[in-house]
């Protein structure tokens, strides 16, 4: 019987850790700015730092494979693939869906009432206007990912290595068509995030190919390129934003992943650790940053003095680092590992 891998690719944890990192810093700018912070350095990471959803969802596609590619194509380990990515998704998400409506309750209660409740419990709407836990949109697409790739099962791998990268064309000639005809219904089904997944999966399917020095050099100039292409442009979304910051991220972890092949990684225990608990930090972030405003503590920072704002946001950062490493070793694993195992 084929098994499984095992051990712990250590440069996608890192990555995990950043990307999580990213997006906290994403959704700290404006708190950073009305505190009356200007380090250049931080507006600039901070302000494109949502690409951290793009390496999110690379990874995804990449570990999924990664972890069932060399297991029976059967209709048992299906089912325990969907189990147990279900069951990670919304044994992490439901507690801040409830902290968050609670903090909505207290704070801004007239809010609730134009809010998707159904549609926000069951991850079921990508309008983050709609959701009581904005970040959550991201997590609709990725349950949509896991429908898609439970199909994978019912293929060889060998198959699946012509009919991946035919469905990854469908996909991007849709994307095109939509790019084109604006007057097309904004796509869920066929998002240019689709391709950003299966990208992933390309990369485990064609690591024999793509894990290389030579390759390395390509992808460092296509990281140059594409980022600095989508940061000039702007491109946050569609089409365009799929051809630079999700190329830009294809590319970061093809980067990774050949120097871990070459045995060049950080093993840093810290990191790592974040990295597990990185979907905590993603979910419980927004709940820790509205916390740090209504409880006035953001006032405490607003200076004209540069240093003030800076200690500020660096705290921000340092609760959501601390409180998501601690909630995801005494609740949020003990719950999951107690879950799959009933």
């Amino acid at each position: 019987m084929k098994k499984s891998h095992s051990t712990t690719l250590h440069n996608i944890q890192i990555l995990r850790a950043l990307a999580a990192l990213l997006v906290v810093m994403h959704h700290l700018l404006p708190h950073y700015q009305v505190m009356g912070g200007d380090f250049y350095i931080i507006r600039v990471i901070s302000e494109w730092g949502f690409i951290g959803v793009d390496i999110f969802f690379v990874i995804s596609g990449f570990i999924m494979s990664y972890t069932t590619f060399e297991k029976d194509r059967t209709y048992a380990n299906a089912k325990i693939f969907f189990k147990h990515r279900l069951l990670r998704v919304y044994i992490g998400y439901w507690p801040f869906f409830v902290a968050m409506l609670i903090l909505l309750y207290v704070t801004t209660p007239t809010q609730i009432t134009q809010l998707d409740m159904v549609g926000s419990f069951f991850l079921m709407n990508v309008d983050m206007f709609q959701l009581v836990l904005p970040i959550s949109w991201s997590l609709s697409y990725e349950l949509y990912f896991y429908f898609l790739f439970l199909f994978t099962f019912i293929f060889s791998v060998n198959q699946l290595k012509i009919l991946i990268p035919s469905f990854i064309f469908i996909i991007f000639t849709s994307v095109i068509y939509t790019f084109y005809n604006p007057q097309t219904p904004e796509p869920f089904f066929y998002s240019h995030f689709v391709l950003e997944f299966f990208s992933g999966v390309i990369l485990y399917m064609y690591r024999k190919y793509l894990f290389n020095s030579g390759i390395l050099i390509i992808a460092l100039i296509i990281i140059f390129i594409a980022m600095w292409f989508g940061i000039t442009y702007e491109t946050k979304n569609g089409l365009y934003r799929i051809l630079t910051f999700g190329l830009t991220s294809f590319s970061i972890i093809l980067v990774a992943l050949i120097l871990e092949s070459k045995h060049i990684y950080y093993h840093g225990k810290y990191l790592e650790a974040l990295g597990n608990a990185s979907y905590t930090l993603y979910l419980s972030h927004l709940i820790i940053i509205q916390l740090f405003y209504f409880s006035g503590l953001r006032g405490l920072f607003t200076s004209t003095y540069t240093i003030l704002p800076l200690l500020g946001f660096l705290l921000v950062i340092v609760l959501c680092v601390i409180f998501s490493l601690i909630y995801y070793q005494k609740i949020e694993k003990p719950m999951y590992q107690k879950a799959i195992h009933l």
